[in-house]
């Protein structure tokens, strides 16, 4: 959760929490990713163990998808790596223009969140 939603739910204003995350009073952890503020504690994944992320413009070009994947998973082995989840996406130049840079970083994110995830 950020520190926005953390606020909202608190029933705090979001400059309140800022100005707490700020002086070190924040009453629960928090640590800061880039530009966020997120709340808790930062997730780790085993030693290792990494996530392939790979992407194709559009639905013909599914072979290239597997090929990519396979060329990301053989310098992740070769790098001493495991890859723990594999994530894939076709995505059309439709997508790109209507989602634009914050989607493309959404779906990074998700991918590295994939890792974290319980698969059961």
């Amino acid at each position: 959760m950020n520190l926005k939603g953390w606020a909202t739910s608190q029933g705090v204003s979001y400059a309140t929490a800022l100005r707490w995350y700020k002086a070190g009073k924040l009453p629960v952890p928090a640590y800061q990713a880039g530009r966020l503020i997120v709340i808790g504690e930062p997730g780790v994944a085993a030693p290792g163990v990494v996530a392939a992320y790979a992407r194709v413009s559009s639905s013909d070009q599914s072979a290239d998808l597997d090929r990519q994947v396979a060329r990301v998973s053989a310098w992740a082995t070769a790098n001493d790596y495991q890859v723990g989840k594999i994530v894939t996406e076709i995505l059309t130049s439709l997508c790109v223009r209507l989602h634009g840079r914050r989607g493309a970083a959404n779906r990074a994110t998700a991918a590295v969140a994939a890792l974290f995830e319980d698969p059961a």
